[in-house]
């Protein structure tokens, strides 16, 4: 299992935006039963990084960035004149192909009634049958269909919501695919290969390819804050871990949101933010001698919990906050009530985001994302994400069948199209003067109609829409905003060192480690236990299991080296 995600870090919003949908009725025909084992890759063996293809030239309105990892911002959406057409001819072969896809807010109507499905179909030259599953169901939904063997063509793996899952990639049940998308090999996909090389490289087991993934940010868990709140009480900027105090605190305390509006700076006990003010490591630091150390095993992880609990007693933080349901959390957000919120710049700002719904209740609202301040005023160490979510695999019954396995990635290819596209159009907004129209200022405006709109949520797939600042609906500045905190926040980022690595143990027993350390983390935070009742809790992880995860994340980390 690969430790992708820091302990109580990463904000659910970020993890589930387009994701929050019931899982529907959708499951359409299945595919025989196959086989599993073997590969062309060496367990282990070096990874095969796919070759970036050639930059496309540059659209109009278009800011790129010089730091890798950066997004490029757009004042503008292209129009239908300048949009080129990313795919030469249709990618399918006239027959019919299943996925395993999650399914996108509320489910879609059927074929029948669903001029987006329909319009798919004809651009992909084939019957397309999914079976779309909503939310966190995907993972339990994903173990049943590969416990009984009947596999669909195209399958989504997501080892947030089903570590399991990586048991399964291990032994066998899908399509190696280094042949067909490492190196060289990925032009024949020229969609597929603009896709960001750290999306493959950390989607990957033991160096192994094992699916398409559907990239987003390096650093996608971002603390936006009230900015009109910080100026309406005089404050300026935080610049360390003091100031951050006496702004937050100030959130609770000085009524910022008006008279009779109770307000707090805080609604989560998120610790990513703090986590970075304080260095602490990306999940797990690598010494010099090669060896592993947990993140909650260092001094700058407790030096962070002691802070959390300065903020707490300070009054920082909601009442309920440790236990209180996401949905309130986010709903005091909304309200205009809690001063910073983790999210990611898509969930925050794109259309149907939190920003537009913030603005209309708060009218006035100023939402900045902060770059976290060293807690003495120095750099601050930023756990990077994953850079994907989810990936989508070809099943070990289709090895055998080579063109089958080029038709599945030319689809992949063209749900892949990037921005600027006609392709990228209709997968990320549907069909125009149907599902949108453009607006005066040129950018896609969705139509009002829920029905028309509810098409769209089957076309999640491995679009790289996370990767690219443009927010329809919101001044160009909101895009240049987003790209110019990602400058200043990669360059201070770290990767979690195991993050594309295996470990039986960590499938077996995170969500239990996981929790052990959660629960002290809020035990402490608010007072329930003194911060001596970590050094048990460290011991407790480690005997249950801790131990056992290290050495097998050492002993795959030497393999590679």
């Amino acid at each position: 299992m690969r430790q992708s995600f820091p302990s109580m870090t990463t904000s659910r919003r970020t993890l589930l935006t387009g994701l929050l949908g019931a899982g529907a009725g959708l499951t359409l025909a299945a595919c025989g039963s196959g086989g599993g084992g073997g590969s062309s890759h060496t367990p282990g063996g070096a990874f095969r990084t796919p070759a970036a293809g050639p930059a496309a030239a540059p659209l109009p309105g278009e800011n790129r960035d010089s730091v890798l990892g950066v997004p490029a911002a757009y004042d503008r959406y292209p129009s239908a004149a300048e949009q080129f057409a990313s795919v030469a001819k249709a990618p399918g072969r006239g027959g019919t192909m299943t996925a395993l896809m999650q399914l996108a807010t509320t489910p879609p109507p059927g074929r029948d009634a669903n001029r987006w499905w329909q319009e798919l179909e004809k651009r992909l030259n084939l019957t397309w049958k999914p079976t779309l599953v909503g939310g966190s169901d995907i993972g339990d939904r994903a173990q049943t269909i590969i416990a009984g063997g009947d596999m669909p063509d195209l399958f989504n793996v997501n080892h947030y919501f089903s570590p399991a899952i990586d048991r399964s990639v291990k032994q066998g049940a899908f399509t190696e695919l280094s042949d067909y998308v490492g190196g060289s090999a990925i032009l024949e996909y020229p969609n597929l290969a603009r896709l960001p090389a750290w999306a493959w490289r950390n989607s990957s087991i033991d160096g192994a390819i094992y699916g398409v993934p559907r990239p987003t940010p390096l650093v996608n868990n971002v603390a936006f804050y009230r900015e009109d709140w910080r100026k309406k009480l005089g404050l300026d900027m935080p610049k360390n871990a003091d100031e951050v105090f006496a702004l937050l605190t100030a959130f609770t305390k000085s009524s910022p949101a008006g008279a009779g509006v109770k307000s707090w700076g805080l609604s989560d006990l998120n610790s990513g933010f703090f986590a970075a003010m304080h260095r602490v490591p990306s999940t797990w630091r690598v010494e010099k001698s090669g060896s592993l150390v947990k993140d909650h095993e260092t001094d700058e992880w407790e030096a962070m919990l002691e802070y959390m609990r300065k903020l707490w007693v300070g009054g920082a933080f909601h009442p309920d906050a440790p236990t209180m349901p996401w949905d309130q959390q986010r709903q005091l957000f909304l309200n205009g009530s809690i001063g910073m919120h983790a999210e990611g710049f898509n969930g925050m700002v794109a259309v149907g985001g939190d920003l537009g719904v913030i603005q209309r209740n708060s009218p006035g609202a100023d939402l900045q994302p902060m770059l976290p301040p060293g807690f003495d005023g120095g750099r601050p160490n930023i756990a990077q994400d994953t850079g994907y979510w989810g990936y989508y695999s070809i099943p070990a019954k289709l090895r055998g069948d080579k063109d089958k396995v080029r038709e599945i990635l030319r689809v992949c290819d063209y749900f892949a199209a990037p921005f600027g596209s006609s392709e990228y159009t209709f997968v990320n907004y549907g069909v125009e003067d149907h599902h949108f129209t453009y607006g005066a200022d040129g950018s896609p405006v969705p139509t009002t109609n829920a029905a028309r709109l509810s098409e769209l949520s089957m076309a999640y797939m491995c679009q790289p829409a996370e990767l690219n600042f443009f927010f329809a609906g919101q001044p160009a500045q909101v895009a240049k905003n987003a790209q110019s905190f990602l400058h200043d926040a990669m360059p201070v980022s770290e990767p979690n060192p195991v993050v594309n690595l295996y470990s039986e143990t960590a499938i077996t027993k995170t969500p239990v480690l996981k929790q052990l350390i959660d629960d002290l983390m809020v035990a402490v935070v608010t007072g329930r236990k003194p911060m001596g009742a970590l050094a048990e809790a460290r011991q407790a992880w480690k005997s249950q299991g801790g131990d056992q995860v290290r050495a097998e994340y050492e002993k795959a980390m030497a393999k590679k080296s």
